[in-house]
């Protein structure tokens, strides 16, 4: 007999979370699941088993295939599978690579020496701390960041792959982010399965990366009124070096 008191396995629970998060945007897609399984090529049986939580994620183009289908986010759903995020995203940026082999800007881009993040780079001042907790001052926004460098002064930078952009108006979002900065949406580049848009706020400019889906969710064009959102632990900080 089984103790109740036992808890489940992780690698059952994780089966039930993917599982679960492929039955619902099924259903809400209004998807039978032999229609998935037409569209995507994973194998009706196989489909109903991994719905069950009976049966494992499938391997990554399966689940590309799945998030594309579905408008799932391919991140959500892989660390749904029991990926660790950063081996999801290493994973992504692979995929993004071979997608747009052909695009320059794209084929040139590497996250740790990206160009957008270098254009994601600002000096800023301290307008106020609470333990590493620092408001600082970004064009003519406060933005909440985490530094124990002292002085009055930081380098920051925000990863473009980390900010959320929502349309203006999405309280529910708003609500979620320690950042949210009104922004207009000045330039929309679609390389591959990646689109980068760039916002502008006041006093500053933004550079985000989204996958296909995402971007195809926001539907987003040139002039529209958007929000940028992160976290305060996405955006790296250093202490400003001193000039000579």
């Amino acid at each position: 007999m089984t103790d109740v008191n036992t808890p489940p396995r992780l690698a059952d629970v994780v089966k039930a979370r993917f599982g679960e998060l492929v039955r619902g945007a099924r259903t809400e897609a209004g998807l039978s699941l032999r229609g998935l399984a037409a569209r995507t090529g994973v194998d009706f049986s196989r489909l109903a088993r991994i719905e069950a939580g009976t049966r494992p994620a499938p391997g990554l183009p399966e689940v590309r295939r799945l998030a594309d289908t579905l408008g799932l986010d391919m991140t959500d759903l892989l660390v749904a599978a029991g990926t660790a995020r950063e081996v999801v995203e290493h994973l992504l940026w692979e995929e993004r690579l071979r997608a747009g082999e052909e695009i320059p800007d794209l084929r040139g881009y590497r996250p740790e020496g990206s160009p957008f993040r270098a254009k994601n780079a600002f000096r800023v001042r301290i307008l106020a701390r609470d333990g590493a907790l620092c408001r600082v001052r970004l064009g003519k926004e406060r933005v909440t960041v985490l530094s124990f460098a002292p002085g009055g002064e930081l380098e920051i930078e925000i990863p473009p792959e980390a900010v959320l952009v929502a349309r203006a108006g999405e309280g529910d979002l708003e609500t979620t982010a320690e950042n949210a900065l009104p922004v207009r949406v000045k330039k929309v580049r679609r390389m591959g399965q990646v689109t980068n848009l760039v916002l502008s706020g006041r006093g500053f400019e933004l550079n985000t990366l989204h996958g296909a889906p995402r971007a195809r969710e926001l539907d987003l064009a040139e002039g529209d009124l958007a929000v940028a959102l992160f976290q305060s632990t996405a955006v790296r900080t250093r202490p400003m070096k001193e000039e000579r």
